[in-house]
């Protein structure tokens, strides 16, 4: 799904709203889960899942085609870990007979 599909999606859902005020909501929502997670916050979505950043380690790694080593500098990373009830949504999905 698109960024595009999504704001169609939010305008036919709330037929209230213009397509341009669903494109300012989806932003809205997208820059501030951005500023928390830049700030090291983190964003919970109750039904849906948690946004959390890591931080991680320097270490060794190795280059897969040559097998040299090489040193991965320490970094940030975003994790999520999706909700129990968003986790049964995508079970019951996936049930293929």
């Amino acid at each position: 799904m698109t960024k595009e599909e999504i704001i169609r999606n939010i305008w036919n859902q709330l037929p209230d709203l213009t397509v341009n005020d669903a494109r300012r909501a989806y932003e809205a929502t997208i820059n501030l889960m951005k500023d928390r997670l830049s700030k090291g916050e983190y964003v919970e979505l109750r039904g849906f899942g948690t946004f959390r950043v890591r931080e991680k380690n320097q270490r060794v790694g190795r280059n897969p085609k040559t097998g040299e080593e090489a040193v991965i500098k320490e970094r940030k990373v975003i994790t999520f870990k999706p909700s129990k009830e968003f986790k049964m949504k995508v079970m019951e999905g996936n049930n293929i007979s």
